[in-house]
């Protein structure tokens, strides 16, 4: 016997279902269905029903049927499950965030507060305003000052994000000083769907006396715990010899924050950490990957050669962003890595009709990692050949 997909059971009927639907049962109860003509008012309020019983309520109907399955459920409904059968508070989208490097070549002296930074990415127009401070020393001889702040994107999500070297301009202008990023700052829209089905599994760990490493998964991931919701993942290793657990955290750009490790830990020893464990949480650290990449495209695409690069960057940045702490691992290998034939896929599935040719040239292979790296996008080199279609 087959087995039926659960999805196939729960279809929303079209308009043109709905009408053909009420035809058939007026035909089988005698109505003189072949003789109406166009605007018959029979015809018409069989119209009428189809419209209203094809468009919101139908909607409604088939998405509150899915909601009570965690693998159907999407939207809103997905939230609400979320909520209230697991208890998982779904967070919402985040702020891009990074170091930027401000070079300072003239004799002035500055001294910065958390706030008196606004600076830009000239590629997308966002800006940027600096969370931490500090005193930008004047050039000495040949010698530039340089002071690093952290700075946070002014809008949520992913399209303030920015790549590697893109926030390239203070708005706040002070002489001789120049900034930029030497890794992508990765904002994120509202927790796609996947991770929020992944975070309510994770949940359930919490029914067991505080033992599996979903437990530890789930409570770092939750910000109403941590305080924080700059986690987007992580990866639990333990040791049952000694009793050791070593959680391993990052956000959207890869590494986090001590501030936000130092929260996690907290939240972990006060709810997942069983007697007789000791969890250590620490940040992971970033495999800075810069790609440098050719792709052929049809013209029919409809894109400039600097929206195709535009497009194959925002899709990296959201894989890298995705990508599992220690690389994706294929047993029996315990390390993992970052497969290069991932990124020419990714590349790829931008344009899945137009493109025809991917050349990733750098990096020359797989990236491999260790159990606490992540990999972090960097400076993303392009070459883009729009080719006549055929």
């Amino acid at each position: 016997m087959s087995v039926v997909s659960l999805a196939t059971l729960i279809v929303q009927n079209t308009k043109a279902q709905v009408y053909d639907f009420a035809l058939g049962i007026a035909n089988v109860i005698g109505l003189p269905v072949s003789s109406w003509q166009a605007g018959d008012p029979t015809r018409a309020l069989f119209h009428v029903e189809a419209e209203l019983h094809s468009g919101p309520l139908e909607q409604t109907v088939v998405g509150f049927i899915k909601s009570r399955f965690l693998d159907l459920a999407t939207g809103s409904w997905l939230i609400v499950k979320a909520e209230q059968d697991y208890g998982v508070t779904v967070p919402d989208a985040t702020y891009a965030t990074c170091d930027v490097l401000l070079t300072n070549t003239s004799g002035y002296v500055y001294t910065f507060e958390a706030g008196d930074l606004t600076l830009k990415s000239t590629t997308t127009g966002k800006t940027y305003r600096n969370t931490t401070g500090g005193t930008l020393i004047a050039k000495v001889g040949a010698t530039n000052g340089t002071l690093t702040v952290a700075v946070v994107a002014d809008e949520a999500g992913s399209d303030s994000s920015a790549s590697a070297g893109e926030i390239d301009d203070l708005v706040t202008t002070h002489t001789g000083v120049t900034c930029t990023n030497a890794l992508a700052a990765v904002g994120v829209d509202e927790q796609d769907e996947e991770t929020t089905r992944q975070q309510c599994r994770d949940r359930l760990g919490r029914l067991s006396p505080n033992g599996p490493k979903e437990a530890y998964a789930d409570v770092a991931r939750d910000a109403e715990l941590t305080g924080t919701s700059n986690i987007t993942r992580v990866r639990t290793y333990g040791d049952s010899e000694t009793g050791d657990v070593t959680v391993y955290l990052a956000g959207p750009s890869g590494a986090v924050a001590e501030v936000d490790r130092a929260l996690v830990e907290t939240a972990i020893l006060t709810w997942a950490a069983p007697l007789c464990i000791t969890p250590t949480v620490l940040s992971a650290s970033n495999v800075t990957v810069p790609i440098t990449y050719e792709l052929w495209i049809y013209k029919s695409s409809g894109k400039t050669v600097a929206e195709v690069a535009e497009d194959v960057e925002a899709a990296l940045e959201a894989m890298f962003a995705a990508r599992p702490i220690g690389g994706d691992i294929i047993a029996p290998a315990t390390t993992g890595k970052l497969y290069r034939s991932m990124i020419e896929s990714t590349i790829r599935a931008v344009f899945p009709t137009t493109a025809f040719r991917v050349s990733v040239t750098v990096p020359a292979g797989d990236t491999s990692m260790t159990n606490g790296q992540v990999a972090a996008l960097g400076t993303v080199t392009a070459t883009v050949t729009m080719v006549v279609d055929p």
